[in-house]
This record gives structure tokens, sequence and C-alpha cells, in this order.
């Protein structure tokens, strides 16, 4: 054989496993995930195998899942996940270490219970850390449980009637506080705005509020914060025009609808009209692909405007309404006061 034969002969094997050790490297869901599979063969033989193979299937799932929220509210899960399973009784469940949630968890021989416990443990951990003790306590359960059915409906569907029986429905029918907001962030979640406002603007008041003392008006807040987006972008409940302002001293907000007529000076006049007012966000909703191309011709607009800066502009598909057009866009500018 040639020296340049024998020179490809070498390369090309070495240069895909390379590339398949970067790609590893770069994505450790998906090794973990590879890892459970592997392990879940030796698992036949060994039951320290078949935790292991559990263990790194539900980190990789995980993982994977923070790595899709983050991408729709930056930062929200900072964390990864590291399971340990532990034989008798546990006396703390999880904890921070190395930049990484410590689920320390029973293992059950129902996969589905395992999964659900190191999912809600792992969002109540890693999740909005900084907002929990300014928020109120039945609003973040809320978050918890739908942010835990989002995971399930990507990662795991079987353990969905597992979750819905022995989980939230109990939970829902102890407390009609939780009942209705475990409802509104469900809503929120169909419609795409579960993690572009809800969870984003819980996240700024952990951020503006990290250093503060607890107050029971800034969780007071977050409650009536939830009311407002039920009956502002979800209409629900009345038919009366609701105001698009949502103002206290901890959340400060105005939502604004795009589409009916080709007219956007409405919507313009209305964000100086919140400078002026030293409101602290406004967002622009659209759906439908007209209305969409109204938003970016506003978009282009206000791009030049010193007074406001843009925090997301996110196009994406509604799947949940049973609309024959799911795009919407969703798009957010922090505002700076006069």
């Amino acid at each position: 054989m040639s020296n340049i034969g024998q020179t490809v002969a070498w390369v090309a094997p070495n240069v895909l496993w390379i590339t398949l050790l970067v790609y590893l490297l770069l994505h450790p869901e998906v090794a973990e995930k590879w890892g459970a599979v592997i392990n879940s063969l030796i698992s036949k033989i060994s039951k320290g195998a078949e935790r292991r193979s559990v263990a790194l299937d539900i980190q990789g799932r995980l993982n994977s899942f923070s790595k899709s929220l983050n991408s729709e509210v930056a930062g929200i899960i900072p964390y990864g996940v590291q399971i340990e399973w532990v034989i008798g009784e546990v006396s703390k469940e999880s904890f921070l270490r190395e930049n990484k949630i410590i689920l320390r968890l029973g293992y059950h021989t129902n996969q589905d219970d395992n999964v659900i416990r190191a999912v809600l443990e792992y969002i109540a951990g890693g999740m909005l850390s900084s907002s929990r003790p300014h928020a109120d306590e039945t609003v973040m359960k809320a978050v918890d449980l739908i942010s835990t059915k989002k995971f399930l409906e990507k990662e795991r569907k079987t353990a969905l009637p597992y979750f819905y029986t022995e989980i939230m429905n109990p939970y829902r029918r102890s407390n009609s506080d939780l009942d209705k907001f475990v409802q509104i962030a469900n809503d929120l979640d169909e419609a795409g705005y579960f993690g572009r406002i809800l969870l984003k603007e819980l996240q700024i008041l952990g951020v503006s509020r990290e250093l503060s003392l607890p107050e029971e008006k800034a969780k007071e807040d977050t409650r009536r914060f939830m009311d407002f987006l039920d009956r502002k972008v979800l209409k629900k409940r009345t038919r009366i025009d609701v105001s698009p302002t949502f103002v206290s001293d901890s959340i400060s907000l105005s939502i604004v609808y795009v589409g009916i007529t080709d007219n956007i000076d409405p919507q313009i006049n209305w964000i100086n009209t919140c400078i002026i007012k030293g409101i602290d966000r406004v967002y622009v909703c659209a759906r439908g692909a007209y209305n969409i191309s109204l938003v970016k011709k506003l978009r282009d607009r206000l791009g030049s405007s010193k007074k406001l800066s843009e925090i997301f502009c996110d196009e994406f598909k509604v799947t949940k309404l049973g609309l024959k057009s799911g795009a919407t866009i969703c798009l957010c500018y922090d505002l700076k006061k006069d």
C-alpha cells in the first residue's frame, strides 16, 4: 500500500472518532443518554448498573430539557444535575456542588416515580432560586408543576398519567389557589408565554431583589401578576378591556398586541407613553404571519431609539391551541427612564 493509502487508512477512522468525541464533549446530555443505554445492557446482571443507568438517563434528559428552556429564557436554569441514589432515610434531597444540583433520592422500582421526583427536585432547587424567597409559594408550586409537565411532554410522555394521578391532581384538589394558578400557568404555556413572560418576570424579580429581605408585599405582587396575566394575556373571566399595564413595587410592565389594523402608530405611541410613565418593560405580541410582519416593522422603526433596549425577540409556533396558523412572535424591550 502506498504512503498516501496508509495515511488515509489511518486518518479516516481517527477523524471519525475525534469528531464523535468532540460532539459528545459539546453535548454531555447525549453522552449521558448513551451511557444509560450501555449501563442498561449491563443492568441485566447488576443492580448497581441498573441504578447507574436510570441516573444517567434522567440526568441526560434533565440537561437536555434545561438547555431547551434556557434557549427560551436565558439563564433560567444555570445548573447541571447529578443524581445520587441513597439507601435508607434521605436527610437532604438536593444541594449545590460544583455548579450542579446534587439530588439525593431513594431508588424506586417504579421508574416514572424516580423520574418525576428527580424533575420536581431539580426544578425546585435549580430554577429561579433567587426568586423563590420573594415570590408567593403557591405561585412557585404552580410554576414547578407546569415545568415538570413540560419536561414530561418533551422527554417522557408515558409518565404523564402517573404524574397527573399521583402528583398534580392531589395538589390541585387540596388548594383552590394552587388549582387556579396551575390552570393559568398551563394556559400561558399553551399560548407560548409561560417562559417568555411569566418565567422571565419571575427571573427579573429575583435579580432585582436578590440582596433584599423577603417581603409579603412582593409575594402578593406575584399573585396579582398571575391574575393580570389571566385577564390580559389569556382574556378569560371578563369581557371588559383590561389595562395593558401591571405596575407594582416588584413588577412593572406593559403588554401590547399588534393586529386588527395595519397602523402600528398607536403601539409605538403607547411604548413612548410607558417610557414617560417609568414602566420597566414592554412585551409586544402578535399571532399570524401578517401580524408578525407588523411587529417586525415596529421593531425596525424603534431600532434607533436610545430610550429602550431589546431583551429578546422570539418567533415560535403554538401547537396546542388548535389554530390554523400557530406562528407567534414575542418582542420584549427594557425601557430607560426619562
